[in-house]
């Protein structure tokens, strides 16, 4: 496997994409954490990136390398059940279907796709600085 034609940067710059679709994912979420109805009927489900990535070995496609969302999945859990028998959603028994989402798991998984963002973008940045270093020592 010839390692020149593999990039960093756009290793890097597949998972800045990845991330950013984490991170959109889970806003949504958070955003929909008390929707009760949605347009397709029922209670707002939680969604989940599923992410695949390549491993670097000989054969490997250099254009594959990387981070791939493979699919954003519903999370099928029961929803979470609250009394309120004013609410217009509410059961015979008073009951609302609220979603299954936790604003504190939300909020740590984004705070890791964060990390995740900032670490690609010290790749890059970091390729960056190598280059132009090479080219200062070239120039000398």
């Amino acid at each position: 496997m010839n390692l020149n034609k593999i990039s960093a940067n756009d290793i890097a710059v597949s998972g800045l994409k990845a991330q950013r679709t984490r991170m959109n994912i889970i806003a949504n979420n958070i955003a929909n954490v008390e929707t009760t109805r949605t347009p397709e009927g029922g209670v707002f489900q939680r969604q989940m990136v599923l992410l695949r990535g390549d491993e670097i070995k000989p054969g490997a496609n250099p254009e594959r390398l990387g981070v791939r969302v493979k699919d954003v999945i519903r999370d099928t859990s029961p929803p979470r059940m609250v009394f309120d028998p004013q609410h217009p959603d509410a059961n015979e028994e008073g009951m609302v279907a609220y979603p299954n989402i936790n604003t504190a798991v939300e909020m740590v998984n984004l705070i890791s796709a964060q990390r995740a963002y900032e670490a690609n973008i010290a790749v890059i940045t970091s390729g960056r600085q190598m280059k132009q270093r090479a080219l200062e020592i070239l120039q000398q």
